[in-house]
């Protein structure tokens, strides 16, 4: 049931009051493109018009709403504001990205608050400039992470690109392990779909001519650079395609993933590090293809290539990784045998 639909399916604000008080805190952004008429009017990482300075005024109008949240958004509490601040930043394109950080130390957290500071602001932006040039577009007003509570959430920079690693030869199984179903669809299509929903664009690793006439040659495909190193060629193929990109990086051999699996790598997303991936609660070793990848993972890659390891998870313990366990202890089995085969589909089904 949804939270504010009560058990007669009317609207009601959800009950927080048996909740404890925690540290909250939550960043949005919202991105604003200027046109070039606006330009006589920037006057260092100001804009100076009839009205008045704009960036000082957005950020006094983002604030108000901030605290006015409660009253604009009919379900959000009346939340203590501890903290409220603004970044607004005007790039060389005349791109204005305004970010807005809430804090609070209560039962519910402040993504609402963050949300409607930063849109306020923006079209507080919009009405000041307006009368130089309506050709003002407001888009991508987003949350970028949140803390407290029982969730966090960080969203991974784009671009965001994901690949699916498809080019084994399947060996064991005695076919293509890419095109076996156990959704009604070739599982890599399935993990195809599944990072479609979170990546700007998504990627099958392959051989050349791998899936000529098959239900896979429709989607895009990178063709491995290295023949005979195995899943590090294809890794490394995508790393160097498009080497500021972070990858979401999955094999087609992969059963049991699902969105809570994409998410949970996704919200312990760290850019100082070389990837965050699953840890085997088994064996304790790095799962490289099952994981999110940042550009920093390149140069090990290639490293690695010189020297000859062309074992992933040999990459992956030498380098600094965040680990995250799996929801279950099955999410990371690859599939390799036909009777594998066999008792995935019969516990899918």
């Amino acid at each position: 049931m949804l939270s504010h639909i009560d058990i007669n399916n009317q609207p009601t604000m959800v009950d927080i009051s048996e909740k404890l008080d925690s540290q909250r805190r939550a960043v949005a952004q919202t991105l604003i493109q200027l046109p070039p008429s606006l330009k006589p009017y920037l006057h260092g990482e100001e804009l100076i018009l009839k009205k008045g300075p704009v960036i000082q005024t957005a950020i006094i109008a983002g604030t108000m709403a901030v605290k006015k949240t409660s009253d604009l958004i009919p379900f959000c509490h009346q939340i203590p504001i501890e903290s409220c601040k603004f970044e607004i930043e005007i790039d060389p394109t005349l791109m204005v990205i305004i970010t807005c950080e809430v804090k609070t130390h209560y039962k519910t957290g402040v993504e609402m608050e963050a949300l409607c500071g930063a849109s306020v602001a923006a079209l507080t932006i919009y009405d000041m400039c307006k009368a130089v040039s309506p050709q003002i577009t407001i888009s991508q007003t987003k949350l970028l992470t949140k803390t407290g509570g029982k969730s966090t959430f960080k969203r991974v920079p784009q671009p965001l690109y994901g690949l699916v690693l498809t080019g084994g030869k399947s060996k064991r199984m005695q076919q293509d392990k890419a095109l076996l179903k156990y959704h009604d669809q070739p599982h890599a299509k399935y993990i195809y779909n599944l990072l479609n929903n979170y990546c700007e664009q998504v990627y099958l690793s392959a051989r050349k001519g791998q899936w000529q006439h098959t239900e896979l040659a429709a989607l895009p495909t990178l063709i491995d650079h290295y023949d005979d190193m195995g899943p590090l060629g294809g890794i490394l193929t995508a790393l160097e395609t498009h080497p500021d990109a972070n990858w979401l990086i999955m094999a087609c051999d992969l059963a049991y993933v699902n969105t809570g699996t994409i998410e949970k790598l996704m919200e312990n997303y760290h850019d100082h590090v070389v990837a965050t991936c699953y840890q085997n609660p088994e064996h304790g070793f790095p799962e490289p293809l099952c994981a999110l990848y940042t550009p920093q993972a390149l140069q090990q890659f290639q490293r690695a290539k010189t020297a000859k390891i062309y074992c992933p998870v040999k990459v992956l313990q030498m380098s600094d990784c965040y680990f995250i366990t799996p929801g279950l202890a099955q999410e990371l089995d690859n599939i390799n045998t036909p009777d594998e085969y066999q008792r995935v589909r019969h516990a899918h089904n």
